[in-house]
């Protein structure tokens, strides 16, 4: 068991939580140098010949909406379902561990708070802008519909949040949620390794075996969510395609849908970056300690067909989370399929 005098939080560790968070970071520069959030689209100057005629126009609109509301309700749900299992997890573990995972996750809570205290009011926009909502909020504004999600030339209100805002941040919010509690749980799970100065003690095994497939546990779970956020973020970024008149902008609707798709891309490989941070770190230390263990006992024997059948793994089990690790990029061409679809 672990000193009694061991710190709950090493000091060593204070930069984990901020490894999670590194994937969106870098993606809120990566926009920032293609869009501009502050700036107006100039060139989304439409008028009614854009769009198709009504009444099809609001029907059209409608069937979308329908479509993105359960979507957006089945993530949601997901992800609640997700968060639950891992507060769960997370308090059945030992107190010491629960109390660390607790630690690394108020900590990144703060690192949260403090980034959006130093973008202060372009927070929301910088995020948005992330999510394609500026260009998708102004092409639903133009088409002027009676459900008036959101007025002509208002996508950003620091003082009145429109509906589609918070249709847009409400699955955002809840998967960078679940986010924060697999990458909590994760590191609580391999935190207090019990020391073993022989790899064959049977308590020593057990707690190696019984982390490894908790961990394995977390990456199918997690993999779970950032699929259904890809999903999700992709038929967001439909919703204006079905408005364009196909006969005479044909062109533009060709041009959102390519837009539509890139963003599922970039989402897709954003959210893989992400599980990777995610897990990352807490694997190379079971891993490490059951390297160690090896090298300790010496190559050959019993313990080392052990650590390779419940620990280095079999093919099969690789092949399974690598494809886990890669869902939510290989979700993104789903975005080509949706556009196929009548009203998409």
């Amino acid at each position: 068991m672990p000193k009694a005098d061991a710190p709950i939080f090493p000091l060593r560790d204070a930069w984990l939580p901020a490894v999670p968070l590194l994937p969106l970071v870098l993606s809120a520069l990566l926009f920032s140098w293609l869009l501009d959030p502050l700036e107006n689209l100039v060139f989304l100057n439409f008028d009614a010949s854009h769009f198709v005629p009504r009444p099809q126009r609001e029907y059209v609109h409608l069937g979308d909406m329908l479509s993105y509301f359960s979507l957006g309700a089945f993530h949601t749900l997901l992800c609640l379902a997700v968060i639950v299992t891992f507060i769960l997890w997370l308090r059945r573990l030992p107190g010491r561990q629960a109390l660390g995972g607790a630690v690394f996750l108020g900590l990144g809570l703060l690192l949260v708070v403090a980034v959006s205290l130093f973008f202060h009011d372009q927070a929301s926009e910088q995020v948005l802008t992330q999510l394609g909502y500026k260009a998708i909020c102004q092409v639903i504004a133009a088409a002027d519909l009676p459900t008036r999600l959101v007025l002509p030339g208002q996508c950003f209100q620091t003082n009145d949040i429109r509906r589609l805002t918070l249709l847009a941040w409400i699955p955002t919010f809840f998967g960078m949620a679940a986010v924060s509690l697999a990458a909590s749980f994760a590191y609580a799970n391999a935190c207090a390794l019990p020391p073993s100065r022989d790899g064959n003690d049977p308590a020593w095994r057990d707690a190696i075996a019984l982390r490894i497939k908790a961990l394995q546990r977390s990456v199918y779970l997690l993999s779970a969510v950032l699929v259904s956020s890809t999903i999700t973020i992709t038929l967001f970024a439909h919703l204006p395609i079905g408005l364009v008149a196909d006969s005479k902008e044909l062109a533009l609707a060709t041009a959102l849908s390519k837009y539509a798709t890139g963003l599922s891309t970039f989402w897709g490989a954003l959210f893989s970056i992400t599980l990777i941070a995610s897990f990352a770190v807490p694997a190379l230390r079971l891993l490490g300690a059951a390297y160690g263990a090896e090298k300790a006992v010496g190559a050959g024997g019993e313990l080392q067909r052990w650590l390779h059948e419940h620990v280095f793994q079999s093919l099969r089990r690789q092949l399974a989370t690598v494809l886990s690790l890669l869902a939510p990029l290989l979700v993104g061409p789903l975005s080509s399929l949706l556009s196929s679809v009548s009203g998409l």
